[in-house]
């Protein structure tokens, strides 16, 4: 957990709080009522990942100087934030993670945590855009890796515009030095101001074990 918490922590800009658990650490019930109602008939573990991943939320909220409050989802299953707070969490395979910051600095702020092993050829089919197949190759890691920064441009997105893109409708330029990656295709059906602002958007990434967790956020004119 400290490799994710380290690899966060390279990740965030000024004014992004970051915080991360060990899923099979969870015990214990829901803190709010509103919460475990979307956990009536959820697995065990299922359960212990909404309830790290909101309470790492809860901690990244508090390092922002907020109070605690309930996070439910909303119909569409997303976290509902306390109103000026962006916010993301993100869960896989027994880790999880959660960053916030203030809406008045940042427009947008979307995070994914994958595990890069278990892409199959099948998936990356689905995942690779035509722009992207040269480097991505057959490798399962840089595929994941595709895979959870199109999830966190989704999560950024979605608050303001409420698009549904598919994995190919975005395409990306991967810069394995600076571990960072940019837009360098959007399909043409998504809003203009979508489209603008994915390219404005800052993308950075950090592998760990056979982990990957991606960041995207966009900053305020």
């Amino acid at each position: 957990m400290n490799e994710l918490d380290d690899a966060l922590q390279a990740l965030v800009p000024v004014g992004v709080c970051a915080s991360a658990a060990v899923v099979a650490e969870v015990v214990g019930p829901v803190a709010f009522a509103e919460e475990g109602q979307h956990l009536v008939n959820a697995v065990s573990a299922r359960r212990n990942e909404f309830i790290g991943g909101r309470r790492c939320a809860r901690a990244a909220l508090a390092d922002l100087g907020q109070a605690a409050v309930a996070l439910p989802a909303d119909a569409d299953g997303v976290p509902v934030w306390p109103s000026g707070v962006l916010g993301s969490i993100s869960h896989s395979r027994g880790l999880c993670c959660a960053v916030a910051a203030n809406a008045a600095v940042l427009a947008g702020l979307g995070l994914d945590l994958e595990k890069t092993n278990r892409l199959s050829s099948r998936a990356m089919e689905r995942v690779v855009h035509a722009a992207e197949a040269a480097f991505v190759g057959e490798s399962q890691r840089f595929g994941s890796l595709l895979f959870s920064a199109k999830e966190a441009f989704f999560k950024a997105q979605y608050p303001v515009w409420g698009a549904q893109p598919n994995f190919k409708d975005l395409a990306f330029q991967i810069d394995s030095t600076n571990q960072a990656l940019a837009v360098v295709e959007v399909a043409d059906y998504l809003p203009e101001t979508l489209r603008t602002a994915a390219t404005r958007m800052q993308f950075r990434y950090r592998f760990f074990g056979d982990y990957v967790v991606t960041l995207c956020w966009l900053m305020r004119p």
